[in-house]
């Protein structure tokens, strides 16, 4: 006898093999199905009209469900099922041409819908524009009824409130930029000595051009609104005046007597310095120099000047000549006393 165990694989083999031949079976009158299908559409493979017999040898039956839906939205679903293969499914890619051309006048209405929303928009837009001027044309005539301007600064407050509201938002968003020196906070640590960012140092320049620029404008209006004064002339023009023997101005005599002071004082206080200093010295014999050699100069042109014929260097040599005759008598006089004294 077998044992219990071998009656039970026994079994499940019997039961696995029973399945296995169903779906042999199955496979098989599907293939049979198939082949058949096949077959009969070779045979309508070119047609030019539907006829009740192909629907016939075809379509096994068709069940309608209830639709769903009003109008144009109306949706009706339709099952076929088809002679040895059942319920078809039109696979979701293929697009038949009565859905395209549905396709196609659903977008031809959507877009009528969307260009008349539109215009519509549009002309609501020019009202309410064309209102809002009417409106401002009154309020800067003044002609604003008490309540109309009541809710005008409502709206406005309403508007205000709104926009400090968005710049707060905003503001709470960014991070916190870093503090902005002024001009002048600018200038002190500059002369403090402390380090100035390019930027910084670009802004406090731009600044002191801006000064600069605005005080010279202000010094020239100023200079501008002032009567004009005389020409003063200069020290050396004053000199050869007085060497001409011109007449000078008591402001004029008393400049040219306080710059010859000043030359005088200090060639005096050379000549002590140069006793003990020896680069007073030096000085002084380079001062000495520079002035000989300026004299010659002066005179080789007024000779020079006076043989050629000009009357103010002939009449500059003849001062000359009697300012040297006039000395060497001095000289002579001089010399004569001394001698009668000893």
């Amino acid at each position: 006898m077998s044992s219990p165990v071998i009656k039970c694989k026994q079994a499940a083999l019997e039961v696995s093999m029973t399945e296995w031949q169903k779906l042999i079976d199955n496979w098989n009158a599907d293939r049979v199905k198939m082949a058949e299908f096949i077959d009969l559409a070779k045979r309508y493979t070119d047609f030019s009209e539907l006829t009740t017999p192909m629907l016939n040898e075809f379509i096994e039956k068709i069940v309608v469900h209830e639709g769903e839906g009003r109008g144009k939205q109306r949706r009706q679903r339709l099952d076929f099922y088809f002679n040895f293969i059942g319920a078809f499914e039109v696979p979701a890619d293929v697009v038949t041409p009565m859905e395209q051309e549905a396709e196609r006048r659903q977008q031809e209405e959507q877009a009528e819908k969307e260009e008349h929303s539109k215009a519509l928009a549009q002309a609501r837009y020019e009202k309410r524009k064309q209102e809002r001027r009417e409106f401002t044309a009154r309020k800067r005539a003044g002609l604003l009824t008490p309540e109309e301007q009541v809710e005008e600064e409502r709206r406005l407050e309403r508007n205000r409130a709104y926009q400090k509201k968005q710049r707060d938002k905003k503001k709470a968003t960014q991070p916190e930029k870093p503090r902005k020196w002024t001009l002048e906070e600018l200038a002190k640590l500059n002369k403090a000595g402390a380090d100035l960012t390019p930027e910084e140092g670009s802004r406090l320049a731009a600044y002191k051009q801006r000064k600069t620029e605005a005080v010279k404008r202000y010094r020239e209006k100023q200079k501008a609104a002032q009567p004009p004064k005389p020409q003063q002339r200069t020290l050396k023009e004053l000199a050869e005046c007085a060497e001409a023997g011109l007449p000078l101005t008591p402001e004029e005599a008393e400049r040219l007597e306080a710059h010859r002071n000043r030359k005088k004082e200090a060639l005096q206080d050379l000549k002590a310095r140069a006793e003990t200093d020896p680069a007073a010295a030096a000085e002084l014999a380079q001062q000495r120099a520079q002035q000989s050699e300026a004299v010659k100069k002066s005179r080789q042109k007024m000779y020079a000047d006076a043989a050629a014929g000009d009357p103010e260097a002939q009449a500059q040599y003849e001062r000359h000549l009697a300012a040297r005759r006039e000395n060497y008598h001095r000289k002579k006089q001089a010399e004569a006393k001394a001698a009668q004294a000893s």
